[in-house]
C-alpha cells in the first residue's frame, strides 16, 4: 500500500487529499491556512487525515509562499548587480502604463535603485568580451554589498545569455566571500534575450528564493522529524513538479504553483468526461484563477506577469488571476458605487460569517444571506468552526444596504452579481481576447466558492455546459497528486532563420535533452518513464513577442526551411495570416523533459445512501426566491439526474443549480450541468 498526499495552501484554506493506491480512496482535509506560518496549516491538514506520516510515500505541495512574497513585498533585502549604464533597468521597464490613458502609475520595483550596483564589464551581443571583469572590480563590489547588509543578490549582466562567463565568475566569488548571502544569476533562471524581462525574472527569484528555501526546508524537516523518508515535491507554474532541493534555487518557477495544479486537475476531469475544450474557473477565498484548456491541454506561455511591471520569463501555464474570491470585500467607494474586491478578508479575520473577527461584508456573506449557503452548513473539516448568519446580515446592512438604501437581500444579490460580472470579464479575457468563442467551451468550476458561481458565469458568457469535479474544493491538491516531474531547458538563439542550421539546432536540443534526462535519472526515473519534447520560440523580425512552435521529440532535421514552415503554420492558426516580406527569427530553443509518476486516476463515486433530501429552505436567484431541497452529494450515484433550482452540498464546496439547469452524475464522478440560456 502506498499513501500519496497532495497539498495546496491557499489564502484562506489549506487543502489536503490523501490517496491510497490500493483502495483508490481519497481522504480529504480542508483547514484554515495560517497566515505567516503556512507550514502549520499543512501539518494540521496532514494530521487530520489520520495517516501516519512515516508511511507516506510522497507529499506533493502547491504553495503561495513565493506569490505572496512578491505581492506583499515581503521578500529578502535584495541587491541587483548590472553592467555599468543599466542601473535603472527595473525602473525604465518597457515604459508601458497600467491604463491606456493614465498619466500616473503606482509601479514600485522589487529592488530599490539604492540597492542596484553597477560594475565595469561588458560582453557583446556576439558573446565576445568587450570589457574584461577585473578582480579589483569584484573586490569593490563585495565590500559594497557587505556594507549594504543585503540578504540576497540578483546578477544580470549584459548579454550573459550568450556568454555567462562573467556572471558565473562573479557568482562564484560572491558565494565564497559572502557565504550567508543567496546569489541568483540570470544565466541560471532566464538565459534569454530581453534585458528588462531577464532582469525582472532574476530579481524575483532572488527576492523570494531565500524565504522559499527556508519555508521548504522547514516543511521537509518537520515531516522528516515524524518519519517521512522522501523528498517533498513542489508544484511548478508549468504544471510539473520538482524535488524540494531544486525548488529553492528556482523559486521563481513556483509563483503560480497552486493555480497551475488546479488547472492540471481541471484538464484531467475534462478529458475524463469527454469534454476536452474547457475553461478552468478556480474561485477560492482570495482570488479567481481562469485558464483556457483547448483540446485537453492547458495553454503554456514563455512569459507572464505576476503583477504590473513584473514580467516573468519562465515557462508557465497561462493563468489570469483577479481579486474575486469568496472572501472578497464589498464596499462603497467615494462616488457611492458598489465595489467587490480586490481586497480580501483572507482566513484571518475572514468573512463576517466566520466569526473570527471580520466585520466587513464579503461574497461569502452575501451567499449566506441569499440562502445559497445554509446557516448550519459545515465548511471544510476545521474543528470548532461554525457559521454566523446574523453577522453576515449585519455586515451587509451596515456597509452596503443602508448606504445604498437597498434591502439586505437586494444588496447581497448586487454583491454576487458584481462579483460574477468581474469573473466573466476574466473568462472573456482568456477566450474572446485570444480569438476563442467561450460558448464552444465547457466551464469547470472548482475551488471552495467556484461551484456556487460557475453555472451563473456560464449564462453570462453564453456557455451551455458546466463540469463540477468530485472534490472541487480541493482540485488543486488533486492536481498535485497527478502531476509529473518536469524540467524546462532553454538556450537563446536570437538570430534569423538563415543562421539556424540543422546541425546547430540539433546540437542545442540534444544537449538540453541530455541534461534533462540526467537530472531525471538522478531523481530516480528509469529511461522508460521519461519523455522529451522540443519547441522553438519564434517571431517575425521587429516583433517583441514570440509564439511557441512545437518541434516534437526529434532534434534532427530542423532545417531553416522546415522551421519556417512550422512557424508559419502556427502563426496562421493563431492569427489567421502572416506579415508579408518580413523575415522570421528564432528567439530561443526549448526542451521539456518529463518523468512519469505513478498515475492517480479520476475518482468515481458510487451510491452510498437513499438520496433523501433535507428540509426545504428559501434561496434567492436572479428571478426571485425559490424553495429548494438541499441535496448531499454523497447520496448521488452515477447516472442520477438533479433538476434546478437546488443546492448540492459536500464537505469542501457547495454546488448551485439555478432554475432551468440540469445536472447528471458522470461515471468519472463529475457533475455535468446543462445550463439553458
Amino acid at each position: 500500500m502506498k499513501l500519496i498526499a497532495g497539498v495546496d495552501v491557499g489564502g484562506t484554506f489549506t487543502d489536503v487529499l490523501l490517496y491510497n493506491t490500493e483502495t483508490t480512496e481519497l481522504e480529504l482535509a480542508k483547514v484554515f491556512s495560517t497566515s505567516g506560518m503556512q507550514s502549520a496549516g499543512l501539518m494540521t491538514g496532514l494530521r487530520q487525515t489520520g495517516a501516519p506520516l512515516d508511511r507516506l510515500d510522497a507529499v506533493v505541495h502547491g504553495t503561495t509562499v513565493a506569490t505572496n512574497a512578491v505581492l506583499e513585498r515581503k521578500g529578502a533585502r535584495t541587491a541587483l548587480v548590472v553592467t555599468t549604464g543599466f542601473r535603472d533597468v527595473l525602473e525604465l521597464r518597457r515604459r508601458d502604463r497600467p491604463t491606456t490613458y493614465g498619466l500616473t502609475g503606482t509601479y514600485v520595483p522589487l529592488i530599490p535603485r539604492s540597492l542596484s550596483f553597477e560594475i565595469d564589464e561588458r560582453i557583446g551581443a556576439d558573446g565576445q568580451v568587450v570589457t574584461a571583469l577585473e578582480d579589483s572590480v569584484i573586490d569593490d563590489l563585495v565590500d559594497r554589498l557587505r556594507t549594504a547588509e543585503v540578504q540576497s543578490v540578483a546578477i544580470c549582466l549584459m548579454n550573459s545569455y550568450v556568454n555567462a562567463a562573467h556572471e558565473e565568475r562573479l557568482a562564484a566569488r560572491l558565494r565564497t566571500s559572502l557565504p550567508d548571502i543567496s546569489v541568483t544569476t540570470s544565466a541560471e533562471v532566464a538565459p534569454e534575450s530581453g534585458e528588462f524581462e531577464r532582469a525582472s525574472t532574476t530579481a524575483v527569484n532572488a527576492f523570494v528564493g531565500a524565504g522559499m528555501t527556508r519555508y521548504l526546508d522547514a516543511v521537509q524537516d518537520e515531516l522528516e522529524s515524524e518519519g517521512f523518508a522522501n523528498d517533498v515535491q513542489v508544484m511548478q507554474s508549468n504544471g510539473g513538479v520538482m524535488p524540494v532541493r531544486r525548488a529553492g534555487p528556482l523559486a521563481v518557477r513556483t509563483l503560480l504553483s497552486g493555480p497551475a495544479a488546479g488547472t492540471m486537475g481541471a484538464a484531467a476531469f475534462g478529458r475524463a468526461a469527454g469534454l476536452p475544450d474547457v475553461i478552468s474557473c478556480d474561485m477560492g477565498g482570495t482570488s479567481f484563477d481562469v485558464a483556457l484548456i483547448p483540446d485537453g491541454q492547458p495553454t503554456l506561455t514563455a512569459e507572464s506577469s505576476i503583477e504590473y511591471g513584473i514580467p516573468l520569463r519562465v515557462p508557465m501555464i497561462a493563468i489570469t488571476t483577479i481579486g474575486a474570491g469568496g472572501g472578497s470585500i464589498a464596499s462603497i467607494d467615494r462616488a457611492g458605487i458598489l465595489q467587490v474586491g480586490p481586497e480580501s478578508a483572507g482566513s484571518t479575520p475572514g468573512p463576517a460569517c466566520y466569526g473570527r473577527g471580520g466585520t466587513r461584508p464579503t461574497v461569502t456573506d452575501a451567499n449566506i444571506v441569499l440562502g445559497r449557503i445554509a446557516a448550519d452548513q459545515k465548511l471544510g473539516t476545521q474543528t470548532g468552526f461554525s457559521l454566523d448568519q446574523q453577522a453576515a446580515v449585519e455586515a451587509i446592512r451596515e456597509h452596503v444596504a443602508d448606504p445604498l438604501a437597498m434591502s439586505i437581500a437586494d444588496a447581497a444579490l448586487a454583491i454576487v452579481r458584481l462579483a460574477n460580472e468581474r469573473m466573466a470579464g476574466a473568462i472573456r479575457g482568456v477566450s474572446v481576447d485570444k480569438g476563442h468563442d467561450p460558448r464552444q467551451f465547457a466551464l469547470i468550476g472548482f475551488g471552495g466558492a467556484g461551484p456556487l458561481h460557475v453555472a451563473e458565469l456560464a449564462r453570462i458568457i453564453g456557455a451551455t455546459k458546466v463540469l463540477v469535479p468530485p472534490n472541487p474544493g480541493a482540485l488543486s491538491a488533486y492536481g498535485c497528486l497527478i502531476a509529473d516531474v518536469k524540467y524546462d531547458f532553454v538556450s537563446a538563439v536570437a538570430a534569423d532563420l538563415a543562421s539556424c542550421t540543422a546541425d546547430h539546432v540539433a546540437r542545442v536540443l540534444a544537449d538540453q535533452a541530455q541534461r534533462g534526462l540526467a537530472t531525471l535519472s538522478n531523481d530516480g526515473f528509469a529511461e522508460a518513464d521519461t519523455t522529451v519534447e522540443h519547441a522553438a520560440e519564434m517571431h517575425f523580425s521587429k516583433q517583441m513577442h514570440t509564439i511557441r512552435v512545437p518541434l516534437g521529440h526529434d532534434e534532427n532535421g530542423w532545417t531553416p526551411d522546415r522551421l519556417e514552415e512550422a512557424f508559419l503554420a502556427a502563426y496562421r492558426e493563431l492569427y489567421g495570416g502572416r506579415i508579408p516580406a518580413s523575415p522570421v527569427r528564432v528567439a530561443s530553443l526549448r526542451t521539456v523533459v518529463q518523468g512519469k509518476r505513478n498515475a492517480v486516476g479520476t475518482v468515481r463515486t458510487s451510491r452510498v445512501g437513499d438520496g433523501v433530501a433535507s428540509e426545504p429552505r428559501a434561496v434567492v436567484f436572479e428571478d426571485g426566491a425559490h424553495v429548494i431541497h438541499e441535496i448531499d452529494r454523497t447520496q448521488l450515484g452515477v447516472g442520477d439526474i438533479v433538476e434546478g433550482p437546488t443546492i448540492i452540498v459536500q464537505t469542501d464546496s457547495t454546488v448551485l443549480l439555478p432554475p432551468k439547469a440540469t445536472a447528471v452524475v458522470h461515471e468519472s464522478g463529475s457533475l455535468i450541468v446543462e445550463v439553458n440560456q
